[in-house]
């Protein structure tokens, strides 16, 4: 049973894998783009988040289902350094841990970079600043924002090895989501524990001026689509529309989790 998020090479056919591409390609060009707002010393911090985030997905822990995890850091590193430089930074890594470790393929590349830049990184990073933007507290907003973004990685991972025919849709989704959702419990505390002490040491480290939403907007708006698509419709076997259900339930979760942390302010300002 496959739980990783990273899709090794031989699990789809070219075809399949030059859709991941054709997802990914645009967002990485727009991404590396030239930016007249490029600040002095956003190159270094790129290259310290780097090292870090390379270094920290090393350590793999096992899992239930015979495979391993370890840190993702996608939300954290959008968070840091708003969604241009984050989906960068990801991009480098992502593509130094297939040639280096092994972890994801190389032709497969392009859903890996969907999974952990787009939908996690993306998609965390932007419910972050939009919590923030509505004055919600740093810790519970980047808490939730790393989770969801893990659960969002974890739905397009299940999506596409059943569009695949890899594995029916209501074997791998199960996996994948339940134990992603504990994982990222995990990924949760760690981001918001860097992301509030940093904000309190370096302020200044927080791009908050780069904290675009619209682009985890656009990608959480097309996993939903997706989602939506009956699995018949490309073969799979599977018929229950447990990927749109699971996709309301995070939407759902993010939501309500917002709500709370906007009656705590309010409470606690009272």
């Amino acid at each position: 049973m496959l739980v990783a998020m990273h899709i090794p090479d031989g699990f789809m056919s070219p075809g399949i894998a030059l859709i991941g591409w054709l997802c990914a390609v645009p967002a990485v060009v727009w991404a590396l783009w030239s930016r007249a707002d490029e600040k002095e010393g956003e190159n270094t911090l790129a290259a310290l988040l780097a090292a870090f985030l390379f270094a920290a997905q090393t350590f793999h822990f096992p899992v239930p289902g015979g495979t391993s995890g370890h840190l993702v850091g996608a939300a954290l590193v959008v968070i840091l350094c708003g969604a241009r430089l984050g989906l960068t930074i990801l991009t480098a890594v992502i593509i130094l841990q297939a040639i280096v470790f092994g972890d994801g393929g190389l032709y497969t590349l392009g859903w890996n970079l969907t999974n952990m830049g787009l939908a996690s990184g993306l998609v965390g990073g932007s419910l972050y600043h939009l919590f923030r933007s509505r004055g919600l507290p740093i810790f519970g907003s980047a808490f939730i924002a790393a989770w969801v973004g893990t659960q969002m990685g974890a739905l397009c991972t299940a999506l596409e090895l059943s569009l695949a025919g890899v594995t029916p849709l209501n074997v791998s989704l199960p996996a994948m989501m339940a134990v992603q959702a504990v994982m990222g419990l995990g990924e949760g505390l760690i981001t918001a524990a860097a992301v509030s002490f940093l904000s309190r040491v370096r302020p200044h480290l927080i791009a908050e001026r780069e904290g675009l939403i619209w682009p985890g907007v656009a990608v959480a708006v097309l996993i939903g689509v997706w989602s939506a698509v009956p699995p018949s419709l490309f073969g799979d076997s599977s018929n229950k529309p447990l990927a749109g259900l699971a996709f309301l339930a995070i939407a759902s979760l993010a939501g309500f989790a917002g709500l709370i942390l906007a009656l705590m302010r309010t409470r606690c300002r009272s």
